[in-house]
């Protein structure tokens, strides 16, 4: 992987790494120099670099991830450069393989579609969402990218979710900051007054029809089923949720991350993100009894 930047202004190309946080231990070797270019032309760490220059640094590969056997799928790829890679993951799909469940993940597509288009590099999750929900996964093709997206740009990375519920909700504008905790011996979550992991999800009521809503939400921080478990303590789980609704419905989850937002780490550029409803959802509120 090559990172490319157009340099803004005159200093020695050590400076420049250190305020980009490029460490060397990323960057490609030779038997002297690290493998940095300027203007297509080889230089040091001690070389200068005028605003305008177009500074080249090839990133060590770290190849493929040795326990994920690779699978051919046919991904909707919804963005791509050559840092980061966007999907829209179906529902029921797992993200990463296990020992029960080596095959047929996300992980293992991913794997498959690096081999084909030539990337030697790990699988970097930026975000992650259930197996049971559909959506949006944004993946770095490095961990450098990765650090940038998670430490560089800390809370700048934005997701939003859609979601529809059971019932009408009173407030149609609402904030619910409650910490969450996982049950003893369980992978159930469920909200605790103490002892539990801070977080808030924000919700919009963007429509009511027959006894259900449909959702638009937001939230702070990176809890397991956080906006499950949020819904459901207030009564109001989302419709094909089989841990945290007793309401049986012949569909699956509807949670779909439909929206990211985001500052890319190298070009700098604003990347918007925004995937129409799935056909699932306006089925079940077409139909809704």
């Amino acid at each position: 992987m090559e990172l490319i930047y157009r340099v803004k202004k005159p200093e020695t190309i050590k400076r420049f790494m250190t305020e980009n946080n490029i460490p060397t231990s990323i960057l490609q070797k030779d038997e002297k120099n690290y493998k940095i270019f300027v203007n297509n032309e080889i230089k040091s760490r001690k070389d200068t670099v005028r605003k305008g220059d177009k500074i080249h640094f090839l990133l060590e590969e770290e190849g493929l991830n040795k326990n994920v056997k690779p699978e051919e799928y046919d991904l909707e790829i919804v963005y791509e450069d050559d840092y980061l890679l966007v999907i829209n993951k179906p529902e029921n799909m797992l993200m990463t393989v296990s020992k029960s469940h080596p095959l047929h993940t996300l992980a293992n597509y991913i794997v498959g579609y690096y081999q084909k288009t030539n990337v030697n590099n790990l699988i970097h999750y930026v975000n992650r969402i259930d197996r049971e929900s559909s959506g949006l996964v944004v993946v770095a093709k490095h961990r450098f990218v990765k650090f940038l997206l998670s430490e560089k740009v800390d809370n700048q990375i934005k997701f939003s979710y859609k979601a529809i519920v059971e019932g009408l909700l009173d407030a149609k504008d609402f904030e619910i900051s409650l910490p969450i905790k996982k049950k003893d011996k369980s992978f159930i979550r469920e909200v605790v007054e103490e002892g539990g992991e801070d977080c808030t999800t924000k919700y919009h009521v963007e429509k009511e029809f027959k006894n259900y809503s449909l959702l638009d939400l937001s939230v702070i921080g990176k809890v397991p089923h956080q906006i499950r478990v949020h819904l459901a303590f207030f009564n109001k789980p989302i419709v094909g949720d089989k841990l945290y609704n007793k309401v049986e419905h012949k569909v699956p989850l509807m949670l779909f991350c439909y929206k990211t937002n985001f500052v890319h780490p190298i070009t700098e550029e604003t990347v918007d993100i925004k995937l129409d409803l799935p056909k699932i959802f306006l089925d079940f509120i077409k139909t809704a009894k």
